[in-house]
């Protein structure tokens, strides 16, 4: 058996590591958001100053009004993108999050069945204690697994619908 000062410094090694990696993941993800967001300011300044010098070029009321109608259609578009741009942005921190999760949860998987043969070595009658252990996380995983893959079902359910929202939404009318 492993010398328990050592064992505790691994663990506490893993732990660091598993920490940074869930820090990077959210700062690369802070990282796109941001450059997201400043881009999408810097557009809405320059198209509000495009939209502000076309208005006041205009005198017609009926060129005003498809005017109007052409801004509307253009920002709703434009807010259409920033969504589905946010969306993904989120999509992948937290589909990298879930398998940096599901790592984690395997090694410690691994690591509750090696404890458990090794409790199971020591003491007469072990055996069952820890074969009745290894059954109990056999049945966690698997229940686990079932409600994984009903996230990520649900998850690319959603995508799905908002990809055909965002596709149907904005169609040109035929004139």
């Amino acid at each position: 058996m492993a010398n328990p000062q050592e064992q505790l410094a691994t663990w506490q090694k893993a732990a660091l590591e598993s920490t940074l990696s869930y820090a990077q993941a959210s700062i690369s993800s802070a990282e796109q958001m941001l450059k997201l967001n400043l881009e999408a300011a810097r557009n809405s300044l320059e198209q509000a100053g495009k939209n502000t010098r076309e208005l006041l070029s205009i005198s017609d009321p009926q060129e005003l009004a498809q005017l109007r109608t052409k801004i509307a259609q253009a920002n709703m578009q434009q807010s259409a993108s920033y969504a589905q741009n946010i969306y993904e942005i989120v999509s992948q921190t937290q589909a990298l999050l879930t398998k940096l999760g599901e790592e984690q949860y395997a090694k410690l998987n691994q690591e509750a069945a090696a404890g458990a043969e090794q409790l199971g070595k020591g003491a007469p009658g072990a055996e069952i204690s820890a074969a009745a252990f290894k059954s109990t996380l056999a049945a966690s995983n698997a229940m686990l697994d079932n409600l994984n893959l009903a996230a990520k079902q649900f998850a690319e359910l959603s995508e799905a619908n908002i990809k055909a929202a965002t596709a149907g939404m904005f169609k040109s009318p035929k004139k």
